[in-house]
């Protein structure tokens, strides 16, 4: 945030022998003058000032994201992008809590749905700009045959890396389990984390022996390996929506970096990285 310079110095006095009482149009025309150079100091300030557009969004869109930040503050030298990435559910909640975001780029509808009901996003704004895919990843060192989800009941699976719950990855992934009748097995050995990154840094660091991640995220893995894809009639319905919020900074250049998103050059962005195009506004019925 910049702060305005002082714009006059106080005159330095002669001392108590001698005070000498100013016209009143003196002291007119020199408090015009103070004015006017204040202003002059306000403006040169406003001219030199940067407009920060604040993007939070979910950390499995950091690759295609951060590409497209870079795109966008490149269109003009008097803007600038800070981006915040991590999990939906926590972003969303800090959101709640007055954090100064401009644009929310979540990996569900549901923190998105909770934030409009509570009127912290503008429904106007909201887009829904690509999907994902689960995949089941394994560490190296678990050598034994890994191709099914019945393969996580094995002894030599000790430990599956599972992000938590309320984050969206982790909700995703307990549906399928869910539908294929592993949630309770699975719970007994799961190791719960953050978010997608965190799952995947555990299985490739060895302190997991499998895990459910994004395949976005599985594509930046350093030793863990994909052992399957969740099929494509088994997976959950993921969608990625975005909003302006309320309140926020910049509400025009908001709305212009969502353009962006869903234009012709984003979408190229997204699906460079991995992402699949938008789903179906609405899940189906027998969705999970």
């Amino acid at each position: 945030m910049l702060t305005m310079a002082q714009g006059a110095r106080r005159a330095a006095g002669e001392g108590p022998r001698m005070q000498r009482v100013p016209k009143a149009g003196s002291t007119l025309r020199g408090l015009a003058a103070s004015l006017a150079a204040l202003v002059c100091v306000c403006a040169g300030t406003a001219r030199g000032a940067e407009a920060v557009l604040d993007i939070w969004a979910a950390a499995s869109l950091r690759e295609p994201i951060g590409q497209l930040g870079r795109r966008f503050e490149a269109q003009s030298k008097d803007r600038k992008v800070n981006l915040v990435f991590g999990a939906s559910s926590a972003l969303a909640q800090q959101i709640e809590s007055g954090a100064p975001a401009d644009v929310f780029l979540s990996a569900d509808d549901v923190s998105m749905d909770r934030l409009q009901a509570n009127g912290f996003v503008k429904p106007q704004t909201r887009r829904v700009f690509a999907s994902n895919q689960l995949v089941v990843i394994a560490a190296r060192e678990l050598t034994v045959p890994f191709s099914g989800p019945n393969d996580l009941l094995r002894p030599e699976v000790k430990r599956i890396a599972l992000a938590a719950p309320e984050v969206p990855v982790g909700r995703y992934a307990r549906q399928w389990l869910a539908s294929r009748g592993l949630s309770e097995a699975v719970k007994a050995r799961s190791v719960l984390l953050g978010d997608a990154r965190a799952v995947l840094v555990s299985v490739d660091s060895g302190n997991a022996d499998a895990g459910i991640v994004y395949a976005t995220d599985a594509r930046s893995a350093k030793t863990a390996r994909i052992a399957f894809p969740v099929p494509d009639a088994e997976q959950p319905y993921i969608v990625y929506v975005g909003a302006v919020t309320v309140g926020g900074d910049q509400p025009e250049l908001a709305d212009e970096f969502l353009r962006l998103l869903v234009s012709p050059e984003g979408l190229a962005a997204l699906r460079a990285a991995g992402f699949r195009p938008p789903p179906a506004a609405s899940p189906p019925a027998d969705a999970p």
